[in-house]
């Protein structure tokens, strides 16, 4: 039974999304297809078979980080039921958090279903969003915690640890945009495999390197959802057949006509 074991959710999309980018480097190695010294140039997001396999896994991990992002959701929306003086600013921002959180997990879905040269716009748009709003989800959660703390648990640490999370996401997402967006336009990186002695090539690494931070920090904020996923459990929807309606309904009938 999953009902109290919600943490999973969290915890798979921590596992998964590392584990989609090992498998299918270690794939294109194997197949000659990347070079073991740069696996930040591994081009294997963009060769057969293993693009398939990153693909398959990315998409299965968005699913769960949509479901992470809703059972989170409904955790703060049920604390704000139950205290109904808190106004609506968090309601607001709760469903701001969910539809962000959506954007985010399918905007990660497109970059690994677009992995070719030929629609390097989409992939590049998808990623901006998917780091952008991704962080903007942070935000909106961080205030969330911040919130919820004393409801949940008394130490102030967690709610800490998802800020300077959140700071750092920021910065690091300075970095990508500023030097992913001079690759781009300065260097053509459009269809590049780029190389030591390529133009450019700082700046190459400079937004990889930013790539894998901002992925960790985003990783790792995701993680400590497990520590909330653990307070609550879920209780499965109870299916009623047709017929079984009808017969109820007749009965009830039948009982205030008596």
């Amino acid at each position: 039974m999953i009902e109290g074991y919600l943490y999973i959710f969290p915890l798979l999309v921590f596992i998964l999304i590392p584990f989609a980018y090992a498998i299918s480097f270690i794939v294109a190695i194997h197949l000659g297809h990347s070079k073991f010294e740069y696996p930040f140039l591994s081009r294997s997001l963009s060769d057969s078979p293993e693009s398939c396999i990153y693909s398959q896994i990315i998409n299965f991990t968005s699913f769960i980080l949509i479901i992470t992002i809703y059972i989170r959701y409904r955790q703060i929306a049920e604390l704000i039921r139950n205290h109904p003086t808190c106004g609506k600013k968090y309601s607001q921002l709760n469903l701001i958090f969910l539809i962000c959180g959506m954007i985010t997990a399918f905007s990660m879905s497109i970059i690994s279903n677009f992995p070719h040269p030929n629609v390097f716009f989409v992939r590049i748009s998808a990623t901006y969003i998917t780091f952008i709003v991704g962080v903007g989800t942070l935000y909106c959660e961080m205030i969330l915690s911040y919130w919820i703390r004393p409801l949940l648990y008394s130490s102030r640490i967690l709610p800490f640890i998802r800020m300077m999370l959140s700071i750092i996401c920021t910065l690091i997402l300075i970095t990508f945009i500023i030097f992913q967006t001079i690759t781009i336009v300065k260097y053509d990186n459009k269809e590049k495999l780029w190389t030591l002695t390529s133009p450019g090539w700082k700046y190459h690494l400079s937004s990889v390197l930013s790539t894998w931070i901002l992925t960790s920090c985003l990783l790792i904020y995701i993680l400590t959802l497990i520590i909330d996923f653990r307070r609550i459990k879920i209780i499965s929807p109870k299916i009623f057949l047709t017929n079984d309606i009808i017969d109820d309904q007749m009965n009830d009938r039948l009982s205030l006509s008596t």
